[in-house]
């Protein structure tokens, strides 16, 4: 009974205190919290605005740089938002440029193709460098050679002859004319010089006969299958080397040494020329094998190599090599060349753009 009674004392006390709060400073508390929370939401707002507004100003800054005018910055801006991009993206990278070009004509069946294009030259996208990989099918060169493949499995050799902001046209070479309709499905394929295998897979939008030349018009994509060509990135270079090869002479074998100029460089081999007045003195075969000495990054280099291609010009021969015992740190050291001479170039192909 006792501990009923001070259970109640109790609850009476504890009601009496809170009637003895002044309501007032209740709801002046309430007030101050609501107001600090609208304050930092429209502090938060604002903040986002200026940011926003930075942005946009910086954009229009550095595209105006870049000598775009007002249309193709409002065309990259806007249509970066719509797509939820990042606009300096488009200025800066050849994917999301095209992507958001692609965007916007879809959206303007009306597009102006010049605009386009010269807003294309003007960020250095109207051309990638050879070991970058291609985007879009706006990216092939013009009489890039390839093949076509009919449903029916039958190959012909053709060459792209045009191409716009939405297709591609393709001419037929091939001594033999394919039977195509619009609406047939194709596959071209092709073998991008330093990069890769690519195959596009489309449908035939129009076949037109240009004064008896077939071509096929096929619409741009983004969609193809790429298959490295080689293991190991290559680059182009230029400088001398010696070719040496073992030949017999009154039945020794002596090994002579030929002046000889290295067109490109990788990891796992080479191409190497020589003035074609030479190419009976070396007299070399597919399957022959070959020493190099060059220096390359301040090391001198000597390696043995097989010959696996021979392109004969007008004033040069050319050999494929592929090295056949080399070591990995060799192999380390001439890829630290390819990528210092791919960033190089890369660095070099940004400044032009």
């Amino acid at each position: 009974m006792d501990n009923r009674n001070t259970a109640i004392e109790g609850y009476k006390k504890a009601v009496e205190k809170l009637s003895n709060i002044d309501i007032n400073a209740i709801i002046f508390l309430l007030l101050f919290l609501i107001i600090i929370v609208l304050i930092s939401i429209v502090l938060g707002n604002l903040s986002k605005k200026l940011k926003a507004k930075k942005h946009y100003e910086d954009f229009i800054k550095y595209a105006k740089e870049k000598g775009l005018n007002d249309k193709q910055i409002s065309i990259l801006w806007n249509y970066s938002q719509k797509m939820g991009r990042d606009p300096f993206l488009a200025l800066e990278f050849k994917s999301p440029f095209e992507k958001v070009i692609d965007y916007y004509i879809k959206e303007n069946p009306d597009f102006d193709e010049e605009l386009i294009k010269d807003m294309r030259e003007k960020l250095g996208f109207d051309y990638i460098p050879y070991f970058v990989p291609l985007t879009s099918t706006k990216d092939i060169d013009l009489f890039q050679g390839g093949t076509l493949k009919t449903e029916d499995g039958r190959n012909y050799s053709i060459s792209l002859y045009d191409k716009d902001e939405l297709y591609m046209y393709w001419v037929i070479t091939d001594k033999n004319t394919p039977r195509l309709n619009p609406g047939d499905n194709i596959k071209i394929s092709f073998v991008r010089r330093s990069d890769a295998v690519y195959t596009i897979e489309s449908k035939v939008e129009e076949v037109i006969n240009e004064n008896g030349r077939i071509v096929i018009k096929i619409p741009h994509t983004f969609e193809f299958l790429r298959i490295q060509r080689r293991e190991y990135p290559r680059v182009d270079v230029d400088f001398d080397i010696l070719l040496g090869k073992v030949i017999k002479q009154e039945n020794q074998e002596v090994l002579i040494w030929n002046e000889a100029k290295m067109v490109d460089i990788s990891p796992s081999g080479a191409r190497v020329c020589i003035n074609i007045e030479d190419k009976e003195r070396l007299n070399i075969k597919v399957g022959d094998k070959v020493i190099v000495t060059f220096t390359l990054l301040e090391r001198d280099i000597q390696e043995e190599a097989e010959v696996m291609n021979i392109i004969e010009k007008q004033k040069s021969i050319c050999y494929g090599l592929k090295f056949t015992e080399i070591k990995e740190s060799q192999q380390k050291h001439i890829f630290e060349f390819v990528r210092k001479e791919q960033k190089r170039l890369m660095d070099m192909y940004k400044k032009q753009s």
